[in-house]
């Protein structure tokens, strides 16, 4: 399946939580519908999380769920950066006014992933 929305490549702070359990990390790149997340720890496929996104002076909040990850290389270093793919369920208005404003001042990024 592919991606309905090519994404850009952003890389914004993110504070990730689910059930009480918190963790930081940076987007890699960002939709409407969807985004990726470089952290040192992954959420299970299927986890809806609450994400609280850091763009210029404003934080928007975002409820998603993942469908896809990528897990560490090295067993050894818990420091190596992995990634998941997150499926946009719901954001706040300004998240997706944000979306179209950055969209015009940058060129695309990826376009071939699973569709969202």
């Amino acid at each position: 399946m592919k991606r309905i929305e090519a994404r850009i490549k952003k890389s914004l702070l993110v504070d990730i939580s689910k059930n009480g359990l918190e963790q930081m990390g940076v987007t890699v790149n960002i939709s409407r519908r969807g985004m990726c997340i470089a952290t040192t720890e992954i959420f299970r496929r299927r986890s809806k999380l609450q994400i609280l996104l850091a763009a210029a002076d404003d934080i928007y909040a975002i409820k998603g769920k993942v469908i896809w990850h990528m897990r560490k290389r090295s067993e050894g270093n818990d420091n190596v950066p992995v990634g998941m793919g997150i499926r946009i369920e719901h954001a706040v208005p300004g998240y997706y006014k944000y979306i179209s404003a950055i969209k015009k001042q940058s060129p695309p990024a990826i376009k071939s992933r699973s569709g969202y």
